[in-house]
């Protein structure tokens, strides 16, 4: 028989059927992988009871964008770069040095760079994640292996391009062209998501990740949108990330990016649109005629926001209320280091008012819905980012008891303007206890720390 365990709950964030509730002073009880009761008591026989009184249970979150690995170039970069690539911030790290040369990721200890991402992650209160096709060596099952071991939820499949970015000896930026090698990992992806999806419990979903709208050629794309549909998984690619993509299209094509997919017959609600920040109407691309947020909102499609890694960059979405206000389902992800999902939604609340210079847009509840039922939604499961019976028992228990929470009206609101990730105290997948009192259970979180040190200092 399952273990039944009751957590006791100072504040609960529980799902009606349709919008987040703050249940004060409730109970969830969980038994096997599953959540089955949410109230204020329960008079049923439990096995073990978790005092959570003082704390803030939440649905595990869903974190819709991630490159697992340490990310040393990213984040190393100081505030400075390449002044050409207009603030882009992967351009400055990613390109290879030569066709099919080393980039700076190719130095780093891949076991030691993916174990410390992946248990970032869970630290901070990610309990689901989508991986956007990078870092596998050559092992296409390593990250799914790994998550596995740690215990955390991933999405992912092995990526596909049909190019790849360099820097010629000159140090000006190319793309080198591949169709058949892009055909071939295509033909690998579809192989893995068919054989993986459900592995390791159902902790591996798949998802199918063309790298980049700027890398892939029209017939990939069409054909990877066929395959998704067919193996019923999501697919997910960057588009829209910086504005020489933008302009490129424009003057390849005569449409925006998020105009081209359209024109592709590209969007749909099984896809999960990566940054999608240079629209038409944003600011920076000279392009005034707004026609792609209608465009993403009837397709069903959804835009994973990134705020902090691009904010690093003097880049913000212009803005989240719009994208709100026209009816897209957004979701939230870290895309690299710190891999903080609580820290990005306080990041991105702050960008969000900023940007329309109006404190009542970018509501602190409106992010914590996209990093919780956005996500979920994202990914086709009704069973995730939520805290009700029939759901998965994925549960982040936050310690309220802090100094720098303070007093609070909105729990929320305080856990979003006032916390990081460092106050999550416990967090639980699929109905085991995985971060127990602040501290990654299945490894030594010391031994991550210093291996993937030494590895960013070879890089």
């Amino acid at each position: 028989m399952a273990e039944r365990i009751a957590i006791d709950g100072g504040w609960i964030v529980a799902f009606d059927g349709t919008h987040h509730r703050i249940l004060e002073k409730g109970v969830v009880v969980v038994e096997g992988d599953s959540i089955v009761h949410v109230g204020r008591t329960y008079g049923g026989k439990v096995d073990r009871r978790i005092d959570a009184s003082r704390d803030l249970v939440i649905p595990g979150l869903i974190n819709a964008h991630v490159h697992i690995g340490s990310q040393a170039g990213d984040r190393m970069v100081l505030d400075g770069g390449r002044r050409d690539l207009f603030r882009s911030g992967f351009l400055n790290h990613w390109p290879s040095k030569g066709v099919k040369g080393p980039n700076l990721f190719a130095f780093e200890d891949l076991d030691a760079s993916l174990r410390f991402s992946l248990a970032s992650l869970l630290r901070f209160g990610s309990t689901t994640v989508v991986e956007m096709g990078g870092e596998f060596g050559d092992d296409p099952m390593c990250t799914a292996k790994l998550a596995a071991e740690l215990g955390i939820r991933v999405d992912t499949t092995p990526g596909v391009g049909s190019a790849n970015h360099y820097y010629d000896q000159a140090g000006r930026l190319h793309r080198q062209w591949d169709e058949p090698a892009g055909e071939a990992a295509l033909d690998r992806a579809i192989a893995f998501a068919s054989e993986h999806d459900g592995d390791f419990d159902g902790l591996v979903r798949t998802i199918l990740v063309p790298y980049e709208f700027w890398t892939s050629t029209p017939d990939l794309l069409r054909r990877a949108k066929k395959a998704a549909r067919d193996l019923k998984v999501p697919i997910t690619l960057h588009v829209a990330e910086s504005v020489i993509e933008f302009q490129d299209t424009v003057l390849q094509t005569g449409r925006t990016p998020v105009g081209q997919l359209a024109h592709l017959d590209f969007l749909g609600p099984e896809i999960v649109l990566g940054h999608c920040l240079y629209t038409g109407g944003h600011s920076q691309t000279a392009y005034p005629y707004r026609d792609d947020l209608a465009l993403i909102a009837e397709s069903g499609a959804t835009v994973a926001h990134c705020p902090v890694v691009f904010a690093r960059r003097g880049v913000k979405l212009e803005s989240f209320q719009r994208y709100l206000d026209a009816g897209i389902n957004v979701a939230i992800g870290t895309d690299s280091y710190p891999q903080d999902i609580i820290q990005e939604l306080q990041g991105g609340m702050l960008a969000g008012k900023l940007a329309d210079g109006d404190h009542e847009a970018a509501r602190a509840r409106d992010f914590f819905n996209a990093a919780t039922l956005g996500g979920a939604k994202a990914l086709g499961r009704d069973d995730l980012g939520r805290i009700a019976p029939g759901a998965k028992a994925d549960l982040v228990i936050v310690d309220f008891d802090r100094l720098r929470v303070g007093p609070f009206l909105d729990p929320i609101k305080a856990l979003i303007q006032c916390g990081t990730g460092e106050i999550v105290r416990h967090v639980m997948v699929n109905g085991r206890m995985r971060v127990e009192n602040g501290a990654v259970l299945a490894w030594d979180e010391r031994e991550l720390l210093a291996r993937v040190r030494r590895s960013a200092d070879g890089a």
